[in-house]
């Protein structure tokens, strides 16, 4: 879903291509709900139906009405849900932001202490726009070149000894030192509320960046200091959680390219292949590449297990609203390992 490389989900596809995905996907749009439900059982029979649905979903069709789930509710009838239930209603009906031109601000932090918001839970697959006071500290956009820029996609603070390690997808960085890529974590409206954080190096699997191998489309990038603190230290982190965890209701957040704002959802992620998960989640388009999925979310402080990120298959996805993110295993940990010997 990133576009900082021209493969980048829906941009490198065909009109007429992406046409005949979401029509179909339309037709299936239902299926996937049940598929997500009987698919927590974990199944050799759920993964089959899964199959059945890609196969589907690439197939031509002539239906062309926009099908969407039907709204669901997403956590026990606490009186903090009704809050976050409120919030979420409130936020729904602002529009879309258009791409703004703005003056570069600082690169030093304005925010002196840790800050990890908590995006609101939402109704299963409904993304929301996210206020300035919901959205997550951890979560920011990559900028090639600085503010001046447009941000092309998603990233987050996952916890490192040295507190310096961001992951997102492959596709949206280039492997090696770099210095033209940054990351602004709580990335609104123009503003770096907790500064601009130059990438110094950027690790990917040969897998991928020789053979552009789906399940490798992983990156963890190190990032400098500013004004003597690590980024970890400032934003808060994620826990990165690479047990291949396949079946588990996540929290997503990330910005889309056309927009200075972040969303987030509340979705259910279930296998779509042997090595692959996917998603139903709304409005998930360019620029949310690299977006994390969040297992185990505490709604209360914002954290929780890393166990995703938007990309793989169709480098994330050709439709809005179905995401894919390669499975975290062993060698995603060795990924992070290779990121972690080069900090500090």
């Amino acid at each position: 879903m990133g576009t900082s490389e021209p493969d980048s989900r829906t941009h490198r596809l065909s009109p007429g291509r992406r046409n005949r995905r979401r029509a179909a996907v339309a037709l299936t749009t239902g299926l996937l709900l049940g598929a997500g439900a009987l698919a927590a059982t974990g199944s050799s029979a759920d993964t089959r139906l899964l199959h059945i649905l890609d196969v589907a979903k690439v197939s031509p069709s002539k239906t062309t009405a926009s099908a969407k789930p039907a709204a669901t509710s997403s956590a026990a009838n606490s009186s903090a849900e009704a809050s976050a239930e409120a919030s979420a209603e409130a936020s729904a009906a602002k529009p879309k932001a258009a791409a703004k031109t703005v003056a570069s601000p600082s690169a030093k932090p304005t925010a002196a202490a840790t800050r990890v918001t908590a995006p609101p839970v939402t109704d299963l697959g409904q993304s929301q726009v996210l206020t300035a006071a919901q959205q997550p500290a951890q979560v920011g956009t990559l900028f090639s070149g600085g503010l001046s820029g447009t941000h092309h996609c998603t990233a987050s603070v996952v916890d490192s000894p040295a507190g310096d390690v961001i992951v997102t997808a492959a596709h949206c960085l280039t492997t090696g030192a770099t210095t033209k890529d940054v990351f602004v974590p709580g990335y609104r409206n123009g503003s770096a509320p907790y500064g601009v954080w130059q990438i110094s190096h950027v690790v990917e699997a040969s897998a991928w960046t020789h053979g552009g191998d789906v399940d490798d489309d992983v990156a963890f990038a190190v990032v400098e200091p500013l004004n003597g603190r690590s980024v970890e230290s400032v934003v808060g982190s994620y826990t990165l959680d690479t047990d291949a965890v396949s079946t588990a209701r996540v929290q997503l957040t990330g910005y889309p390219e056309s927009t200075d704002e972040p969303l987030s959802c509340t979705g259910d992620a279930n296998p779509f292949t042997a090595t692959q998960l996917q998603i139903y989640c709304t409005a998930y388009t360019d620029g949310t590449s690299g977006s994390g999925w969040i297992s185990d979310y505490d709604r209360t402080t914002g954290r929780g297990n890393l166990i995703g990120v938007i990309g793989g298959y169709e480098t994330g996805g050709d439709t809005p609203d179905v995401s894919y993110s390669p499975l975290f295993g062993s060698n995603i940990r060795a990924l992070y390992n290779q990121a972690v010997s080069l900090a500090g």
